[in-house]
């Protein structure tokens, strides 16, 4: 599967929660309706957080997969 294009990344590798989950959700806040953020984390916890957080925040998920220790996330943000 080809990865979404994104519009920021922002790495959080080494970044423990609950600061990779401040650091995604102040990025998005400062990021245009309909863009799209990749992020890059390697904490599990972390990254099963965000996908409940962006089940329910309502920003879009387009992708997600895991390279060896990394996880990548795709991310639109929502309109409201």
């Amino acid at each position: 599967m080809a990865s979404p294009q994104p519009d920021q990344h922002l790495d959080i590798s080494g970044v423990l929660i609950p600061f990779g989950l401040v650091l995604c959700k102040a990025a998005l806040t400062r990021m245009a309706a309909g863009a799209v953020l990749e992020i890059r984390l390697q904490d599990r916890d972390t990254f099963q957080d965000l996908l409940m957080i962006f089940d329910r925040s309502g920003d879009q998920l387009l992708a997600w997969e895991q390279q060896d220790d990394d996880y990548y996330l795709w991310v639109r943000k929502s309109p409201g």
